[in-house]
């Protein structure tokens, strides 16, 4: 399975360079190259962060997970699977958060709309999309869009994860 991981150095230039882009919103490219502690993995597409003193909500930008069960909610096909390979990855790390130019900085319930990387240069939203985790989910023009929906494309076509015949979203 190829992993996504890029060297620090272009994490780094990826911040730089989407944070060029959007500078007008205040301060949250202030600290380019920051790492941030994960306390909690809510589930397969959405963590809380520490930043600063602050615990902020994180949705990762360009993937939706099928739901866990919640007060809202049913759990769906693979939703459970989802939050345990998110607490795998993520469980007490330190992530890169980049934000997106193209997209808004919070999506409609508030929460920070983000890609998360690993100091490793793990690409988390694309890690989770190429193994059959997460969809892509395209709900507004973003940066990595053709690049999460060529994953996802493969990953259905090797019927990996949500794709397999466990789940029947592939139709």
């Amino acid at each position: 399975m190829t992993q996504i991981k890029l060297k620090l150095n272009s994490v780094l230039l990826i911040i730089a360079v989407l944070c060029a882009g959007i500078g007008y919103y205040i301060g949250y490219c202030s600290n380019k190259g920051q790492l941030y502690q994960v306390v909690n993995i809510i589930d397969g597409d959405t963590i809380e962060v520490k930043i600063g003193n602050k615990v902020e909500i994180v949705r990762l930008l360009g993937i939706d997970t099928p739901e866990i069960e919640n007060p809202y909610k049913k759990e769906e096909c693979f939703g459970k699977e989802a939050k345990e390979k998110m607490e795998q990855i993520l469980q007490k790390k330190r992530v890169y958060l980049l934000p997106d130019p193209k997209a808004p900085n919070r999506g409609k319930y508030g929460r920070l709309l983000r890609y998360v990387f690993l100091p490793d240069g793990e690409f988390v939203n694309a890690e989770l999309v190429e193994q059959g985790y997460a969809f892509s989910y395209i709900y507004q023009e973003f940066q990595f869009m053709k690049y999460f929906s060529d994953l996802e494309k493969e990953a259905k076509e090797k019927k990996l994860g949500l794709w397999s015949e466990k789940c029947e979203y592939y139709k």
